[in-house]
């Protein structure tokens, strides 16, 4: 690729980088209902041109996000395995899933998305697929563990919808505040683990603490 095309391409990645990363400022402070487009433009340092170059409404960088965010919480999960063992998958898989430590805006705009899902057809049609696979990913996890005898798990399924209804629970009060002597993503994750360990599991983790 020429070298004039290569930095405008650049320069155009970089703008629209801008755009979404002032998005999602906005989102997770103002709201999307209250966002504008001049406000997202102003608060990238562009015009409204610029937007209008790169997305063709309001509803595309909504779209963009939620893309970023569904992305992001699936390498969480998929980072998790390859521990030592299928019961140490599902730990640092849900200690991933659990966790906006690097991001902490991103679950004020999950509310956002939960309440356009409400209203946006396309919205709640993409959440209601990331939410199956991620249900997926980790009752097989689970079931794994379960048959490696470090899990006692009776429906893997069930644990998987309970550990994203911890997600979405851990999601709003970060989103909101978390109180004082919240829990972590990992003090979750292992409230969690904790009752489906295997007994001799429990013991031997035991041991190795002392």
């Amino acid at each position: 690729m020429p070298k004039a095309l290569s930095d405008r391409f650049e320069q155009r990645k970089a703008t629209r980088g801008k755009l979404v990363e002032a998005a999602l400022k906005l989102f997770s402070t103002s709201g999307y209902e209250h966002a504008t487009v001049d406000d997202i433009s102003q608060a990238a340092g562009y015009s409204k041109g610029a937007y209008y170059f790169h997305f063709s409404t309001k509803d595309d960088i909504l779209m963009e996000l939620l893309r970023m965010w569904t992305e992001g919480r699936s390498l969480a999960l998929d980072a998790g395995t390859g521990q030592a063992s299928p019961g140490e998958d599902v730990r640092a898989m849900l200690e991933g899933l659990f966790s906006y430590d690097e991001e902490p805006r991103w679950p004020a705009v999950l509310l956002e998305f939960w309440s356009q899902a409400l209203r946006h057809n396309e919205v709640s049609k993409r959440l209601t697929q990331a939410y199956a696979g991620w249900r997926r990913q980790l009752a097989e996890a689970f079931a794994a563990a379960s048959a490696a005898g470090e899990l006692h798990v009776s429906s893997p399924d069930d644990a998987a919808s309970i550990a994203l209804a911890a997600h979405d629970g851990r999601a709003v009060q970060v989103a909101i505040g978390a109180p004082a002597g919240a829990m972590t993503a990992v003090e979750l994750a292992d409230a969690l683990i904790a009752p489906l360990r295997a007994p001799d599991v429990a013991i031997r983790r035991a041991a190795a603490a002392i």
